[in-house]
């Protein structure tokens, strides 16, 4: 048979087109404005790539060229594995969620790896039934289909992509980012989802690492208004609060028009600076990936980068486990070297960048410098030296992540102070959020007693990190109860900004009362290519932030379509002397009361589940005598395993007394008429003995109960 060279170059360059260029652009077109880096930055190296792929795979087959069955069945293998990438990039494209940190269980996805395994086997065992019949003109077809198709998904990929919303830079920003005045310099660094009641802990356990924080106090009564930072930074930045009511990006260009802090210094004849990890959501953003990558000449990363998540999404599901290396990828984990991967290890590189090429400058009046690093941002990679450690996980992954991130605002500190400009230099440390995905710490025991009137994701969303270091103070790290939150950062720094805004936070400052919004919401892929935000719910924050019980669900929801007015959490009003049915006899009957740490009702009772559990009532009249609580309860008793179950009883976070239940019956305590000044009670029980059945009576039952309650009722003491 004659050699087609042509057609050869064909099949050799199928793979390397299916794999690199239509699988690896199916998923970066989707994830646009979450990639930081361009098709600009990786075009010559990709199509380099493509060129030596295409080559090797070339070469082989030229080998080969005078064994009519071996030639084929290399042809028939590379082009079925052509088609099979193509399908499993398009139509075997499984949801996996988010990559923010969490492990993938692959035992969930066997079934997928089966029908992968299959639709692959499939397809090439017909491309290579194909070649062996050495029929020309079907397999010129199903080459030329493969181009077409490989074509057309491109062309699809790139009309649904998203426009991606990186906005012009101007480049000689890039020469003033390492440049500080003599004596004017104020300075934001932003911890990207650093969780405050974490700092807390560090300053306990760890305070040799915050020993560089001369001179700031920390705000730890502090909230972010919004639990991610697309709406937060912006809200941080401008002052100006998004509540759907129109789309984002007019929103951001109305917002910045009315006032932010870069024109407020621009004003003032600063030179002002933003290097951020994403340039898609705001003005003058210069990438930290950049600055990293182009001075440091890493410039092969962003391919790296690339070619996992293209791969990733080309391979098989039995395969993917090896691309995804547990969340540490498999083609960047070979460039990690003394660096965390991707943007924690840009945000490495920087601060020595700003070690070494930190000077002085006499231009302007003084500087401005916004600094957002990803770090400690999931997923948990940096340990607290700020070293790659792929084995961070949970709680105290993300507390060692969090350790890291102190110690790189502490590098930039001690640039700052080896520049002889400290003194004089004003610096916020912050977040622009809480995690959301983290358990909220115990600060001073004040959870022992309290229970959650919202959602424990709510409150550690809201917990941001504020930190503020005044010109010319210097001292020991002061902790401050202020009532505070994110927008306040233009009052802080004296900015002329919205009078009424800054009075919050003056009465704040004075010692007066003051209730704060929190504007939650589920920030998940539906919505990233979207006009409007998801639904925005708004929680009042009436106390400490640390505090469960500061919590209570406001009664708006902000939607695309409008305002909607929900009944507040918990307002029910509770009638002294009614009596609740906790059982499904009554159906739903004591849900309105219900907080955390109860399982279903049943017929016969409603367990508790775990070893606290609370309910909240809200009186329909001031009592004016101290109350009588009354419940028909059982106590667990674990087949018989302890005596009685003991049953803290805990008011307002005030214990009252505790109740020990060998049997079930009526059970009384007094509820003293002082701790209920505003008609709110926060009823928590607390469990001496909670217990599961599956461990006491061999059952498949995992519950942990303790208490089940029939029914209950308060009423004034006669």
């Amino acid at each position: 048979m004659k050699y087609n060279r042509l057609f050869v170059i064909l099949i050799a360059f199928s793979l390397p087109f299916m794999a690199l260029l239509v699988s690896g652009l199916s998923i970066y077109l989707i994830n646009i404005n979450e990639i930081g880096f361009t098709l600009r930055d990786i075009a010559f190296q990709l199509a380099g790539l493509l060129f030596v792929t295409s080559l090797i795979l070339y070469l082989i087959l030229y080998y080969f060229r005078s064994s009519t069955l071996t030639s084929n069945i290399l042809k028939g293998l590379i082009v079925g594995i052509s088609l099979a990438v193509w399908v499993q990039s398009q139509f075997l494209a499984w949801n996996f969620g988010q990559f923010n940190g969490q492990p993938i269980h692959w035992y969930l996805w066997r079934s997928h790896m089966i029908i992968d395994g299959l639709v692959w086997l499939a397809i090439v065992a017909f491309a290579l039934f194909l070649f062996l019949r050495r029929k020309q003109n079907s397999n010129r077809a199903v080459v030329g289909g493969i181009y077409l198709l490989g074509i057309l998904s491109i062309l699809i990929a790139f009309k649904t992509s998203p426009s991606r919303k990186t906005l012009p830079v101007d480049e000689s920003l890039y020469k003033g980012i390492f440049k500080f005045h003599p004596q004017k310099n104020v300075m934001i660094i932003l911890l990207d989802d650093f969780q405050s009641d974490y700092f807390n802990d560090i300053i306990t356990k760890h305070p040799d690492e915050v020993k560089e924080l001369d001179g700031f106090t920390f705000y730890r009564n502090n909230i972010s208004r919004f639990p991610t930072t697309r709406t937060s930074l912006p809200s941080i930045i401008t002052g100006a609060i998004y509540k759907n009511q129109k789309g984002y990006d007019d929103y951001i260009k109305d917002s910045y028009k009315n006032f932010n802090i870069f024109q407020a210094y621009k004003n003032k004849s600063y030179s002002t600076c933003f290097v951020g990890q994403l340039q898609s959501l705001y003005p003058d953003v210069i990438s930290m990936e950049d600055v990293a990558y182009k001075m440091n000449n890493s410039w092969f990363y962003p391919l790296f980068e690339y070619l996992d998540y293209g791969f990733f999404r080309a391979v098989p599901t039995f395969i993917k486990p090896i691309i995804f290396n547990k969340g540490n990828w498999f083609f960047t984990y070979s460039l990690r070297n003394k660096y965390p991967p991707s943007f924690h290890g840009a945000d490495v590189q920087f601060v020595e960048l700003l070690d070494k090429k930190a000077s002085l400058t006499e231009n302007g009046k003084g500087t401005f410098k916004f600094f957002h690093f990803f770090i400690p941002h999931p997923p948990w990679r940096v340990n607290e030296n700020l070293q790659f450690d792929p084995n961070l996980k949970g709680e105290e992954g993300y507390s060692k992540q969090a350790r890291g991130a102190i110690n790189l605002a502490s590098r930039v500190l001690r640039t700052i102070k080896r520049l002889g400009i400290y003194d004089q230099t004003e610096i916020i440390i912050m977040s622009d959020h809480g995690t959301g995905i983290m358990g909220v710490r115990d600060l001073n025991n004040i959870y022992e007693n309290a229970i959650r009137l919202v959602p424990e994701w709510v409150q550690s969303s809201s917990l941001a990190l504020l930190l503020h270091k005044p010109a010319n103070a210097r001292g020991k790290l002061v902790i401050s109860d202020i009532p505070v939150e994110l927008t306040d950062i233009a009052c802080i720094l004296g900015l002329p900004y919205n009078d009424t805004i800054c009075h919050d936070y003056d009465l704040a400052k004075s010692g007066g009362k003051r209730d704060r919004t929190f504007y939650y919401y589920e920030w998940s892929r539906e919505y990233w290519n979207t006009d409007h935000m998801p639904p925005i719910k708004e929680y009042i924050v009436s106390g400490p932030s640390y505090d469960p019980e500061s919590y209570k669900q406001g009664k708006n929801i902000y939607t695309a379509k409008g305002i909607q007015t929900i009944p507040v959490l918990g307002s029910n009003a509770y009638k002294l002397g009614e009596e609740i049915d906790f059982t499904t006899k009554v159906n739903g009957a004591s849900d309105p009361y219900i907080r955390e740490g109860w399982n279903p009702s049943e017929s016969s009772q409603r367990w508790s589940d775990g070893p606290i559990s609370g309910l909240s009532f809200h009186l329909d009249q001031t009592p004016q005598k101290d109350l009588v609580l009354k419940i028909l309860a059982l106590g667990y008793l674990g087949n018989h395993k302890i005596k009685c179950q003991e049953v803290n009883i805990i008011v307002n976070q005030i214990p009252i007394g505790s109740w020990l239940m060998p049997t079930g019956g009526w059970y009384e305590a007094i509820i003293p008429k002082k701790l209920i000044s505003d008609g709110t009670v926060n009823l928590v029980f607390r469990y001496s003995n909670p217990m599961s059945p599956k461990d006491i009576e061999n059952s498949q039952d995992d519950r942990v109960l303790a208490l089940g309650v029939v029914k209950l009722v308060m009423e004034e003491k006669k």
